[in-house]
C-alpha cells in the first residue's frame, strides 16, 4: 500500500505504466479472481500479463476492465498522477493546471477528474453521530433573485457537520438540493445522519419541522450564524475553494465537486492512506463514460 505524502515519494513508487498496472492488479485480484461475466473463480493467464482468462466462459479481463480506469486513452502513469494530486493536494488541482503539467487536453483532464469525483462519493456506511449541525447555503455570484430562501440562479446545498466535544469539526457532508422544502432537506438526513445516535441542531426554518418525528432535533434562532459558530468555517472553506480552484461550476456537476471537497475534508487527519483508498474505490466502481455525465 502506497502511503507517500509528497510527489517525490510518488515518483519513486510509480515510475512506469507497468508499476501502475501491477498496483491495480494487486488491488483487483489480490484476494482472488472472480469473473466479471459469469462469476467463476477459475482462470488462466491471459494473452497479456495484465489479463486473466476465465476458464468457464472464456472472457478475458484486463486490470482496468470494469473499473473507473476502463478505456483510459492516455498513459496510466498520468492517470495515477491525477488521482494523487486530486486527493492528496490540500486544495486539489484544476483540470486546466493538470492539462499544463501533463500536456493533455483540458477536456481530457476534466473528464477523467469527473471519474475520480465519482470514486470520491461517500459510501454512506458511516452516518454522522453525536451533535450534528445542519444548515443550507446558496452558491453562486450576485443574484438579485436569490434573496432569503429564494433560489434565483444559485446552486443550493445542504450541509451537515459533526461537532466534537472540543468544539472542533468532525466529519461533514454536503448534498445539493433543488429548494428548501422538507423533502429536499430530508436527503442529507436520510443519507448521512444517524437516526439513533445523532442530536441534530438546525435553525427555525419550517422545512425542518416534518423531520422532527424521525430525528432527535433541537431548533434555535440562527442570529446571523452566531448560534452555529462551528458551521461557518466549513461554509467559508467550501466557497473559497470553489472560487479559488474552479471559479464556477454548473448545478449539473455541483454534487461531484462536493464529493471531492468532502472526501479530502473527511480524511484531513489520515492523508497518508487516502490515495490508496481512492484507487481501491475506483477499482470497485463501475465504469463511468463521458456520455453519462455530459448529456
Amino acid at each position: 500500500m502506497f502511503k507517500g505524502m509528497n510527489i517525490i515519494e510518488f515518483g519513486k513508487r510509480f515510475q512506469t505504466n507497468a508499476d501502475c498496472l501491477q498496483y491495480l492488479m494487486d488491488i483487483k485480484w489480490g484476494e482472488g479472481f472472480t469473473c466479471d461475466k459469469c462469476g467463476s473463480l477459475q482462470y488462466w493467464k491471459g494473452k497479456q500479463w495484465t489479463n486473466l482468462h476465465c476458464k468457464d466462459c472464456g472472457y478475458e479481463e484486463s486490470a482496468t476492465a470494469g473499473t473507473l480506469f476502463h478505456k483510459v486513452k492516455f498513459p496510466l502513469l498520468k492517470a495515477f498522477y491525477i488521482c494523487y494530486q486530486v486527493c492528496v493536494s490540500k486544495k486539489g488541482m484544476s483540470s486546466c493546471e493538470l492539462s499544463r503539467e501533463l500536456t493533455l487536453r483540458q477536456k481530457t483532464c476534466w473528464s477523467f477528474k469527473r471519474k475520480i469525483q465519482e470514486g470520491m462519493k461517500s459510501s454512506q456506511k458511516h452516518p454522522l453521530t453525536g451533535r450534528v449541525d445542519v444548515d443550507e447555503i446558496a452558491i453562486g455570484g450576485h443574484d438579485d433573485q436569490s434573496q432569503g430562501r429564494s433560489k434565483g440562479n444559485k446552486k443550493l446545498v445542504c450541509l451537515a457537520v459533526e461537532i466534537r466535544k472540543d468544539k472542533k469539526m468532525g466529519r461533514a457532508y454536503g448534498t445539493i438540493i433543488n429548494d428548501y422544502s422538507s423533502a429536499e432537506l430530508r436527503k442529507i438526513f436520510d443519507t448521512h445522519i444517524s437516526k439513533e445516535k445523532a442530536h441534530v441542531r438546525t435553525d427555525e426554518w419550517t422545512g425542518y419541522t416534518p423531520l422532527e418525528s424521525d430525528y432527535t432535533m433541537e431548533r434555535m434562532k440562527s442570529d446571523k450564524g452566531k448560534n452555529f459558530p462551528e458551521m461557518h468555517p466549513l461554509i467559508m472553506n467550501l466557497k473559497s475553494w470553489l472560487r479559488g480552484i474552479y471559479h464556477k461550476c454548473s448545478e449539473k456537476h455541483m454534487q461531484a465537486y462536493l464529493n471531492e471537497f468532502f472526501y479530502r475534508f473527511n480524511r484531513r487527519t489520515s492523508g497518508k492512506s487516502s490515495f490508496h483508498k481512492l484507487i481501491i474505490t475506483m477499482v470497485q466502481t463501475k465504469p463511468l463514460f463521458i456520455k453519462q455525465f455530459t448529456t
